[in-house]
């Protein structure tokens, strides 16, 4: 065997050593070139965000500049691009178009008196609210959630201050109905053009979501993005509570068309009906105008795209793709911008915590009285309790006192700790209200037990309403018999609470075949064969303790009458869950009421009887009832409407698918820095012929000496 001299060793050694070298350096130099062209990539990033922002602000500056010109010249009427309707109302005395929103007097004339010359929006507001909801995208389960966002959007048109059914302007500055080439009714509207999205912030956002350039401008709000919050509700693959909701409403709207950037035409389904001379003529639902300026835009150079720019259905050339496209739906229910609002309000999000959302005035609103404090604090707490304690440690402007706290509240008064802080500018003044909602016990109609109606009438007699106003609520409550607001003109007076009578309630359960035949004190019945006991769960939420006690007495009520209820508490995502599949045997819940004229198609109309997710329920389906929502629909005359609401009222008294325990009144407590704190339909010489008896919290405003104190605490 041969063998190799070691020189050759030597040399396979070194070059093999050379080679090991020589890619290491090709490595590390090639690393150092990929780190380059990060910080490459890194620096044109930020470059390309700069020049965005630098176009920010000079389109800033040359609106602000326009803005001040038009602000000194006449006002003008806008005329559409493409007239292709002519008007239908007209003024008697210039011939021209009648703009159906009229302006709000208190808005124009009377808030800037009350605050006077000199007043700039200052302080923080600060209240509390119940948990963390989990997402902020519009049409979501909460209603804290909707609240906020109308806070950081607008609509076309609002309400005029104190007053219902008025229309004022908005987003829109004018609103005319006209009619089309068909012979059609249709609503053209006319907007501002000052009204901007604000950018979207990157400390928002988690580390893993980096934002496009696109997302960091502020970009227009145009009737764009009014079609495209109408398309997103009507997307049959948008299951949230709140579109399902307002798909009920905006049903009958055939057609939604953007003639240009700033002019929008809205067209609803019409039907014949005779006129006073009893001729025939096309006539547009009752709500149409109101609910055409309740429509509000949904940002469009958000929810169309994916955090990196691209859309998400790159091609939306049909109009009606956000209508129909179940991909975008499914890509908006988990949105990655689900966890921010984006906002074009009076108000902009600023950020929310496990601890608390916030928000800040917007500086370039084309209303400066929108919003009247620098800055809006939310806390958010995991249970009333934990509210109250708050706002007695002076850390919140004001509470809604529930019925179970009053009494700390009193004591709270004769505190030492509070005479302190009264000393510092923090006293606190008390508003009581009748409240805008009603609490009730909802029977649901698929569970064999509530299907008659003598059951369900048995079921309120045997439930002593008074009691509960009395001694769950301290007497801040009436009762109510049904679905209306209790002081709307659409409630009947005439009709008169079920007595308490568990005797007569027990001679209905008897008539319906429930009796006691196995001597267990629990009625029972034969149901398809099998005998069945008068059992059931009354669900509610765990946390309000009011709610607790008042079910803790209804089980007590309804075991006198031989019915067994078990309690089961449950949190607000089951409690949703449970709502939405109509899982529930009863249901404990309150409804916050819209304001007049009222539309019961929500709760009562049959076809959400089976829907998941709608507000029926309890699965309520009555012909009749269907009948009387459908002529309410197109119903003009208003001695009518009050003529069908009443016969509406005395069917649901009737069929008793509620138990109605309650309207409650409101205590709200607030630190008496807080200034413009009213009720509408008390003060006739600030709003004549005001009809709202609430405080309206958009005019709160923080004195300038004792609120900036609180602030500094």
């Amino acid at each position: 065997m041969n063998k190799e001299p070691i020189s050759l060793y030597i040399f396979r050694f070194v070059l093999g050593l050379g080679l090991f070298a020589f890619m290491a350096m090709l490595y590390w130099s090639s690393a150092l070139i990929e780190d380059q062209l990060k910080f490459l990539r890194s620096d044109l990033l930020q470059v390309k965000n700069d020049i965005f922002l630098l176009r920010t602000e000079t389109e800033k500056i040359r609106t602000d500049v326009l803005k001040s010109l038009l602000e000194q010249r006449p006002a003008t009427i806008y005329s559409p691009l493409q007239p292709t309707a002519q008007p239908l109302a007209k003024s008697t005395e210039t011939g021209l178009s009648t703009n159906l929103l009229k302006p709000d007097f208190f808005y124009e004339n009377t808030l800037p008196k009350l605050l006077g010359a000199d007043f700039i929006p200052h302080g923080v507001r600060k209240e509390g609210s119940l948990g963390k909801p989990e997402h902020l995208l519009p049409f979501g389960k909460w209603v804290q959630v909707a609240n906020w966002n109308g806070l950081c959007t607008t609509g076309l048109a609002s309400q005029e201050v104190g007053k219902y059914e008025t229309l004022t302007p908005d987003m829109a500055e004018k609103m005319e109905l006209r009619q089309n080439a068909k012979g059609e009714p249709e609503y053209w509207l006319f907007l501002r053009k000052d009204v901007f999205w604000a950018p979207l912030q990157q400390n928002h956002f988690a580390d893993s979501v980096v934002l496009a350039p696109h997302f960091l401008h502020r970009h227009p709000v145009t009737a764009h993005d009014f079609k495209f919050f109408f398309d997103a509700v009507m997307n049959p693959s948008i299951e949230e509570a709140q579109a399902i909701s307002l798909r009920t409403y905006f049903s009958d709207i055939e057609e939604v068309r953007v003639i240009d950037d700033y002019t929008l035409v809205v067209r609803w389904k019409t039907e014949m009906i005779a006129n006073e001379k009893g001729e025939s003529e096309p006539k547009m639902k009752y709500l149409s105008k109101s609910l055409t300026g309740s429509l509000r835009p949904l940002a469009s150079f958000v929810y169309k795209y994916f955090a990196d720019g691209t859309k998400i259905i790159e091609d939306d050339s049909n109009p009606e793709t956000y209508r129909i496209n179940s991909i975008w739906a499914q890509n908006f229910s988990h949105h990655w911008a689900k966890n921010v609002i984006v906002s074009c309000g009076a108000w902009l999000f600023d950020g929310i915590t496990d601890r608390e959302i916030r928000f800040k005035r917007n500086n370039d609103y084309f209303d400066p009285h929108a919003a009247l404090t620098e800055a809006y604090e939310i806390k958010l707490k995991d249970s009333f309790d934990g509210i109250w304690e708050e706002f007695k440690a002076g850390s919140l402007d004001l509470y809604e006192v529930p019925p179970n706290q009053q009494s700390e509240l009193d004591r709270f008064l004769q505190s030492m700790p509070y005479a302190a802080q009264k000393q510092k500018g923090l006293g606190i003044k008390l508003l009581e209200f009748i409240g805008r909602s009603y609490t009730y016990i909802g029977w649901n109609q698929a569970n064999p037990l509530f299907k008659s109606k003598k059951v369900r009438q048995a079921l309120t007699m045997a439930i002593d309403r008074d009691r509960i106003i009395r001694q769950n609520l301290n007497g801040m409550g009436v009762q109510t018999t049904g679905t209306f607001f209790r002081f709307s003109p659409s409630y009947d007076e005439s009709i008169q609470p079920y007595p308490f009578n568990p005797q007569k309630a027990l001679q209905l359960l008897h008539e319906e075949g429930w009796y006691d035949s196995t001597g267990t004190g629990v009625l029972d019945k034969v149901i398809n064969g099998q005998r069945v006991p008068f059992q059931f769960t009354l669900t509610y939420f765990v946390k309000n303790q009011t709610t607790k006690s008042i079910c803790e007495y209804i089980t007590t009520a309804l075991k006198e009458i031989g019915i067994s209820c078990k309690m089961d508490g449950v949190d607000l995502a089951d409690l949703s869950a449970a709502t939405d599949d109509k899982s529930f045997d009863a249901l404990y819940l309150a409804w916050s009421l819209g304001t007049p004229p009222e539309d019961p198609r929500q709760l009562w109309y049959s076809t959400g009887a089976k829907e998941k997710g709608s507000s029926n329920f309890v699965g309520f389906a009555n012909k009749e009832v269907d009948q009387i929502i459908d002529q309410l629909t197109y119903e003009y005359d208003s001695k009518k409407r009050i003529e069908l609401y009443h016969r509406f009222n005395r069917i649901i008294y009737d069929e008793a698918p509620y138990t109605f325990l309650y309207t409650p009144k409101t205590l709200l407590a607030y630190r008496d820095y807080m200034q413009n704190v009213f009720i509408p339909a008390d003060r006739q010489d600030l709003i004549p012929e005001a009809n709202v008896g609430e405080p309206i919290s958009s005019l709160f405003w923080i004195d300038d000496k004792r609120g900036l104190e609180n602030q500094k605490k």
